[in-house]
Formats: structure tokens, C-alpha cells, sequence
């Protein structure tokens, strides 16, 4: 969340950060006024408390008409204190929910647009690959159609479920394995987190209360867990509450299965794996000091721009614009691979600063130069997902619907072609 303070002295700054993400207006004016009637009726609610906790000390001291008198006055004080407790209970409900619906401020050289069709190219990597015949999709070719078994998916799961098997399934294997083995080697410390957490993981990670749609809940109204769609809130979570040392940047990695309920999503990719309920993921998360996170930030962008090189990949940037933006992002670059039979980049990573906008929450903290506790900064980004996966099966295709293998992982797998 936000710093309220930092809100109430920047007011203006705020009403435009809504505007510019496309988002109800008025907020941030609310949430002031809402913030200061909430601290005056704070200070009249400790006030009235004080009476009334003095009333026993008066109280033993009077006797008789000015003892009843005394009392007659302290129930009446003790109504209207009532009474206030529970109008300054609903000013903090309005003023919690007002809190989470201002977003994080925008770095200034974001593109100002309304969907992801104002986010901007600003790099391309690679060449397109010159084919002889005409590309099929991934779901197509023979490696799929044999071991990505959709349709017994459906049945097991419903809608968007699937199994994986064979050679496919072995060759999703090494190509993860690959990456967490790079990860490991630049620093990153390898971490199995729960994929099941509780509400106060995904609200202090920035996720709930906005986007709570989109994930699905486990047992509600008893466990009231929720599986996440990215092992980003449980890596966060590792240090909430915490001075961490932050002289260098931690880095932490996990490779886990994530869910996501597609919500809005009917009728779209409704062929092959893209857009599923249920997917691997390896998954970068940082925290670091606030004056260095747009250095990790391109850290994390260019070592998912490294794995994607070296496996020969035909890729661009996208420097996503305002309005396309999570609440809890100043920036976030979109990393969006060639699919060559559909003709369009695809979406296989996001690269995301968040600076403050969750350790606030979490309580995550360092020592800066000054021997003072600061707020640190955290950042995300994908390692790898199957969309990769499928980018490799497109880009790679031969003739006979044969995948060659990139060669850094020819070895690793043992075979030139998935066939």
C-alpha cells in the first residue's frame, strides 16, 4: 500500500496517478479527508476513554447525591463513547478499503495509455526464422498432439485442464531445470514456498483486495487459503516482519505449479497451453535497498533476457503503459516471444518494480547509511514459463512437424529433435 502521509502531502500527484492508470478519480481526495476525520475522532475517542477510565478514582471519593450524579453523567459519557467507538470502527473500514484502492506512483517514463494495446516496443532481439513451408501452431504438431493429453484434462479438471507426458513432459523438465540452474549460479537462493496462503500473504503482497477474482480459494470459511497464481507472494512473505540485510540484493527463486482462475478470459486461447488454470513457473523475486532498485530491476529483465538469447529466440520488449499496470507496479516491462504461425508476439515473461508498495505492508526493513531503519524494495520477474516452452515447439519447427532442440540443451536431453 501506500504512504498515507507521503499521499497527504501529495495529493494532487495521486488524483493524476489515477487518472493516467484509467482509474475512478476522487480517490486519493477521499482517502485525506477520510484519514483526518478519523484521527480527530480518534483523539475524541481517547479522550472519552480517559474519563472514563479516571470515573473509579473520583468515584471512591464522593458519596451519596454527588456519587449518584457522578455515576448518572459517567453512563451518559459512556454511551456517546460507545457510540463513537462504533463510528470510528466504520471511518477505519472506509479508510482501510480507500487505502488499497490507491496504486503505487508510476515511473515517469511509462507510456500513459488504457489497455496493452498502448504498451510500447522499445527493443526487438533477434531475427525471425525463414521457413519453407507454412508454420503450424505448437498445438499442432505431432509432439503435442501425442503427449499433451487435453481433452482426459478436461474430464479430470474441466474446463482448460490438461496432462502432460512423454518426451514433452521430459523435455519441459531439463529446459527448467536448466534455468533454476543458471539462477542458482548468479545468486539466486533456491526456495520451496507453500503454494497455499492465507489472505493476509496476498493483501500484503499487493494482490487482494483488486484482484481477488482471479484466484482460486481453498475450503472458504474455514481454511480460507487461496493457491497462488506466481510463488511471488509466498517469496515476499519469507521476510515479512523482518530488518533484512540488504548491502547486497537477496535474491530468491522457486519453480512451482501456479494457478489462475482466467477470469474474463472465455473463448480466449482455448487451443493448446497457453492460458490454463494450471502451470509451471520459475519465478525472480528481489529485495534490495530503495536506492538501488532500478539497477535490480534491470538485473532481473536482463537475466531473463540472457536465458531467452541463449535459447535462439526471436523476442521484444514492451515497456507496458499506465493503464495495463497491476496496483502494485511503478514499472513493469513485458518480455513477449515470435510465434510464427499465429504471427504475433506472445507474452513469456514480466519484469516488475514495486518499491515500496508491498514491504510497506510485509514490514520488510534495512539499515540505510545513516543507521536508520528504511522501507526496502522489491521486484519480481519471470525465470521461465511454458509459454517458453511453446515459443521453442513454434520458432523451432521443421517440415515434418519435428522440434529441433536449442543447443544449449541438446546434451541435457540427450536428443537433437522432439518428434
Amino acid at each position: 500500500m501506500i504512504d498515507i502521509k507521503h499521499l497527504v502531502k501529495n495529493t494532487d500527484r495521486y488524483e493524476k496517478e489515477l487518472q493516467i492508470r484509467n482509474l475512478e478519480t476522487g480517490k486519493a481526495i477521499e482517502l485525506v479527508n477520510t484519514y483526518e476525520s478519523k484521527n480527530k475522532l480518534q483523539q475524541e475517542v481517547d479522550s472519552l476513554r480517559s474519563q472514563k477510565n479516571q470515573f473509579n478514582d473520583i468515584v471512591v471519593k464522593l458519596s451519596g447525591e454527588e456519587k449518584q450524579t457522578a455515576i448518572n453523567q459517567m453512563r451518559e459519557l459512556g454511551a456517546i463513547l460507545k457510540a463513537k467507538e462504533a463510528e470510528l470502527k466504520d471511518l477505519e473500514t472506509t479508510y482501510s478499503t480507500l487505502l488499497y484502492e490507491i496504486p503505487n506512483l508510476t515511473w515517469d517514463g511509462i507510456p500513459v495509455g488504457k489497455t496493452d494495446e498502448d504498451n510500447v516496443e522499445t527493443a526487438v532481439f533477434g531475427q525471425k526464422k525463414e521457413y519453407s513451408f507454412t508454420p503450424k501452431h505448437y498445438y499442432q504438431l505431432p509432439t503435442f498432439v501425442r503427449d499433451y493429453a487435453g481433452e482426459k484434462g478436461v474430464k479430470a479438471v474441466g474446463s482448460r485442464g490438461w496432462y502432460m507426458r512423454g518426451e514433452l513432459a521430459r523435455f519441459q523438465r531439463v529446459l527448467f531445470s536448466w534455468v533454476l540452474e543458471k539462477l542458482e549460479q548468479k545468486g539466486f537462493e533456491y526456495v520451496i514456498p507453500p503454494i497455499m496462503v492465507n489472505e493476509k500473504v496476498m493483501e500484503g503482497t499487493g494482490f487482494f483486495p483488486n484482484s481477488k477474482n482471479d484466484f482460486y480459494s481453498v475450503n472458504p470459511g474455514e481454511d480460507d487459503l487461496f493457491l497462488v497464481g506466481s510463488s511471488e507472494p509466498s517469496l515476499m512473505f519469507l521476510h515479512a516482519n523482518e530488518i533484512v540485510n540488504l548491502h547486497k540484493p537477496k535474491l530468491f527463486t522457486a519453480w512451482t505449479d501456479c494457478f489462475r482462475r482466467e477470469a474474463g478470459s472465455h473463448g480466449k486461447d482455448t487451443q493448446g497451453g497457453i492460458r490454463v488454470h494450471q502451470f509451471p513457473k520459475i519465478e525472480m523475486v528481489a529485495l534490495c535497498e530503495s536506492n538501488n532498485s532500478s539497477e535490480v530491476f534491470d538485473l532481473l529483465t536482463g537475466i531473463f533476457t540472457e536465458i531467452i538469447s541463449d535459447l535462439g529466440l526471436h523476442f521484444h520488449y514492451l515497456e507496458v503503459c499506465t493503464g495495463d499496470q497491476p496496483m502494485k507496479n511503478t514499472r513493469m516491462i513485458d518480455i513477449e516471444a515470435w510465434f510464427p504461425a499465429q504471427e504475433k508476439f506472445r507474452e513469456v515473461c514480466s519484469s516488475s518494480n514495486c518499491t515500496d508498495y508491498q514491504t510497506r505492508n510485509l514490514n520488510i526493513k534495512y539499515i540505510d547509511e545513516n543507521g536508520d531503519e528504511a522501507l526496502a524494495h522489491s521486484l519480481n520477474c519471470t525465470g521461465i514459463t511454458n509459454r517458453t516452452l511453446f515459443a521453442i515447439m513454434e520458432q523451432y519447427q521443421n517440415a515434418d512437424g519435428s522440434v529441433n532442440i536449442p543447443e544449449p540443451l541438446k546434451n541435457r536431453f540427450g536428443k537433437d529433435l522432439l518428434e
